[in-house]
C-alpha cells in the first residue's frame, strides 16, 4: 500500500501552537466540538493541551485564519459551520486525511480536480517556458522509470502535476498543490497505478498526451487529456454513490514545509 509519508517531506518540528491547532482542528472534525457549538474557556482548553495562554491564543488565531471557528467578546470561541472552513488550506485536508476519508470526500477531490486541472493544463500549454516544459519532461521520465516502484511514482506523479500548475502562470492555480497532493496520496493509497502493467502502461500513455499537448502548444488538446486522466483516476478508485471505501493518511502528506 502506498502510504502518504511516501510523498512527504523531513518532519517539521511543531511549536506549541501548532500541536494545539492540530489538536482542536481534529477535535472540531471529529464532532467532539460540535459546529455551532461554543469552545472550552482558555483556561481548560490551556489543561487540555498543557500549553501556556500565548501558545493557546495563536492557535486560535491559526484556526480562526482557516474559517473553523469564530471569537467574540462575552460570547466565547464558536465553531463555524464547514462551509466557513478553507477546503483548500493544506493543514484542513490533513486532519480530513489523517482521520480516514470516504467515497464522498474522494468524489469531492476529484470534482474540484476536474474544474480546475484541464484548464491548468490550456493555460499552460499557452505560457509554458523551455524551463517548465523541462521540469515537466523531467518528472515524465522519473515515472516512466518507477514501473514498480509506487513510492518513486507517486513522487514523480505529484511533480508533473505541480509543473503544469505552475506553468499555468495563474497564482490561483499555483497555490492548490497541496489539493493534487491530498488528492493522489489519497487516490493512490487505495488503488496503485502501478500495481499492474497494464494498468501503468494505461496511466502513462494519458500523461504522455497530456505533456504532448502542452509541448505542442494545443490548449485544447491539453485540456482534453487531463480531464480523461482524471475521469480514469476517479474510475480505478471506484468513486461511486454508496461506495464506502476507506482511506487513512498520515501526518504531512503533502505538506511543502
Amino acid at each position: 500500500m502506498v502510504l502518504a509519508n511516501d510523498l512527504r517531506k523531513p518532519a517539521r518540528t511543531r511549536s506549541a501552537h501548532d500541536l494545539v491547532a492540530h489538536g482542536i482542528g481534529q477535535n472540531i472534525m471529529r464532532g467532539r466540538f460540535p459546529v455551532g457549538s461554543t469552545l472550552p474557556g482558555d483556561v481548560e482548553l490551556m489543561e487540555l493541551f498543557g500549553v501556556s495562554r500565548t501558545a493557546l491564543r495563536e492557535a486560535l488565531k491559526t484556526l480562526a485564519a482557516k474559517g473553523l471557528i469564530e471569537s467574540k467578546t462575552k460570547v466565547g470561541t464558536k465553531v463555524l459551520d464547514r462551509n466557513n472552513w478553507n477546503m483548500f488550506d493544506a493543514d484542513i485536508l490533513e486532519w480530513h486525511l489523517e482521520m480516514g476519508v470516504d467515497a464522498q470526500f474522494l468524489g469531492w477531490l476529484f470534482e474540484i480536480r476536474q474544474t480546475l486541472e484541464p484548464f491548468a493544463c490550456a493555460t499552460a500549454a499557452l505560457r509554458r517556458t523551455l524551463k517548465q516544459l523541462e521540469d515537466m519532461r523531467k518528472a515524465l521520465q522519473a515515472m516512466y522509470g518507477c514501473a514498480t516502484n509506487r513510492q518513486g511514482f507517486t513522487k514523480a506523479d505529484l511533480a508533473f502535476h505541480q509543473a503544469i500548475l505552475e506553468a499555468s502562470g495563474n497564482p490561483f492555480l499555483q497555490s492548490i498543490g497541496s489539493l493534487i497532493g491530498a488528492a493522489l496520496a489519497t487516490s493512490f493509497t487505495i488503488s496503485s497505478p502501478v500495481s499492474s502493467d497494464a494498468r501503468f502502461e494505461e496511466v502513462m500513455e494519458q500523461h504522455q498526451a497530456v505533456f504532448d499537448a502542452i509541448e505542442q502548444q494545443n490548449p485544447s488538446a491539453a485540456s482534453a487529456a487531463m480531464s480523461a486522466l482524471i475521469v480514469q483516476a476517479a474510475e480505478r478508485v471506484r468513486i461511486k454513490h454508496g461506495d464506502a471505501a476507506l482511506a487513512t493518511i498520515p501526518t504531512h502528506a503533502f505538506s511543502d514545509d
